[in-house]
């Protein structure tokens, strides 16, 4: 049975459009706990690293390895899916991320906590999968960018929670609660869809009742490669450590081999059908789609960072929360006006304007990111990334993916979330080298700038130490001391400062090569009245 009859046999199986809302609902629930849950760890990284007393360059594995499983689960799930039964697919992976969610908060060495993040990743591509592939599936075609619009807004209110409440609660209880909404959450979304998710008929095809033993094996040889070589490779010399030589040689091989394998007529049951790169379409969705998940994970992941370790005033979590908010309910407030806009003028223009506003919205943060900066402030360029962020993900996705016929649309599905999560994985990695490697540029120039101006240093070192043997009744050669540690101090969050800037510009600098890309997709038909 093809695909396109299973999505009017499930369409059919709804008795009304009132039931449809309600299994938008459950599927909306169901990723509310992934969004939530991203967001809400992203936003508290900072206390997760002091709990477990690892840097923050360690805490980031956090999420990596969250995101790495992710990709991994991304185009497996198609199959799982299909093997297993939509239904019990979605509420298995429902179920097995709350389970995650709980070993998260429970766990007490970073070991367990990224063996529970990695589980918490597989599991949640179900979900972030899913409520995208259901509405391809289940929805005829006319209703489909409504139905996305509705989802979409309580994923945006999803973040806008994870922020809020995770700041509140980590601030006053500890980071370990941020986790238990997701009980409450997983309830209610099982209800909805045991009650309201149609029955979809088996499919025959053979990728379906196979097992792609062999695809399965090496793409997850080549991501684990893959992320160990950008997670390490910073800090082992990249190139220069034989350990980082063989594993990006290990990566390489094993990524080429499953191409191959997924290419190959032999291959039955294949993970992905990548012959569907011979479409525009499709080849526009893995470029462009590369580019959102960069952008997703890169653009503002260093925010939080700043404002709670960097910044003069230190933030805590929940002001932090409060100013993060800000461009998720304004994109959840013009989310609608998206499928309007796009209808109107299509999506290559709409995609255009995003990226633009993305790139101010970097060039103002960057801008802004400075020690005397009023906190506030940041409000502005998180609004002008709302208006990135909504209008991004509907024009990539109904200009790419969604123009494919219903036959193929759920692999098109699966291929643009795989390279879409391989950015997500690949943007927080980027982000993070160039702030070590800019952090150094600057402390390296301002070590030669403090040594050329001994004499004014030297003059400012005795002020200062004048001042504090006056008013703090120490010795001459405590003070001293003081003194320079003030110096030391003040040098290296000037030095971070000025990488947090630099990296919001390399992500303004993303969002400029993404504008070259645009024109792969194809031109969105115009009908005239």
């Amino acid at each position: 049975m093809s695909d396109q009859s299973v999505a009017h046999h499930g369409t059919d199986s709804l008795t009304n459009p009132g039931q449809t809302g309600l299994m938008l609902v459950g599927l909306g629930l169901a990723t509310w706990m992934e969004f939530y849950t991203y967001d809400a760890v992203n936003l508290v990284l900072p206390d997760i690293a002091g709990s477990f007393g690892v840097s923050q360059d360690e805490a980031s594995w956090f999420l990596t390895t969250y995101s790495s499983a992710l990709l991994l689960g991304v185009p497996v799930s198609i199959w799982m899916a299909a093997y297993v039964g939509h239904l019990r697919y979605i509420m298995g992976s429902a179920v097995i991320f709350v389970i995650a969610s709980l070993g998260c908060a429970a766990a007490t060495t970073p070991e367990t906590m990224l063996v529970w993040r990695a589980i918490l990743g597989f599991s949640g591509a179900g979900l972030t999968m899913w409520w995208r592939a259901s509405v391809y599936l289940l929805i005829p075609r006319q209703n489909r960018s409504k139905s996305l619009m509705r989802i979409s807004v309580m994923l945006y209110l999803a973040t806008t929670a994870g922020l809020l409440f995770s700041g509140y609660v980590t601030d006053n209880y500890g980071w370990r609660l941020i986790f238990l909404p997701n009980v409450m959450f997983v309830a209610v979304a099982i209800i909805l869809l045991r009650q309201h998710f149609p029955d979809v008929p088996v499919n025959a095809d053979k990728r379906t009742t196979g097992v792609d033993g062999a695809g399965i094996a090496l793409l997850a040889i080549a991501l684990i490669s893959g992320q160990i070589v950008l997670s390490r490779g910073e800090i082992d010399d990249w190139f220069g450590s034989s350990r980082i030589q063989l594993l990006s040689a290990i990566a390489a091989v094993a990524l080429l081999l499953f191409i191959g394998w997924q290419l190959s007529w032999r291959n039955e049951s294949r993970l992905l059908r990548l012959d569907l790169v011979r479409d525009r379409n499709v080849l526009a969705s893995i470029c462009l789609g590369t580019f959102v998940g960069i952008i997703l994970s890169g653009s503002i992941y260093a925010l939080p960072e700043f404002l709670r370790s960097v910044y003069p005033a230190q933030l805590n979590a929940t002001d932090t929360g409060r100013v993060m908010c800000v461009y998720a309910l304004t994109a959840a407030a013009i989310r609608p006006v998206v499928t309007w806009a796009i209808g109107k003028v299509g999506q290559r223009k709409v995609l255009s304007f995003a990226l633009v506003m993305l790139i101010l919205s970097m060039l103002t943060m960057a801008r802004l990111v400075t020690p005397d900066t009023p906190y506030w402030y940041f409000a502005l360029p998180l609004v002008l990334y709302a208006f990135c962020l909504a209008p991004l993900l509907s024009a990539v996705a109904g200009g790419t993916v969604a123009r494919l016929p219903q036959e193929a649309q759920l692999d098109a599905v699966s291929i643009y979330m795989t390279f879409r999560q391989f950015g997500t994985s690949l943007g927080v990695t980027l982000v993070t080298i160039v702030l070590d490697r800019r952090e150094q540029v600057h402390s390296g120039r301002l070590f030669e700038h403090l040594h050329a101006t001994g004499s004014a240093v030297t003059q400012w070192l005795n002020t200062v130490t004048s001042v504090i043997t006056q008013r703090g009744g120490v010795s001459a050669v405590h003070a001293h001391e003081m003194a320079t540690k003030l110096l030391a101090e003040a040098s290296a969050r000037q030095a971070a400062t000025l990488a947090y800037a630099d990296a919001f510009l390399f992500m303004a600098a993303i969002g400029l090569l993404a504008l070259c890309f645009v024109p792969l997709m194809s031109p969105t038909s115009v009908v005239k009245k």
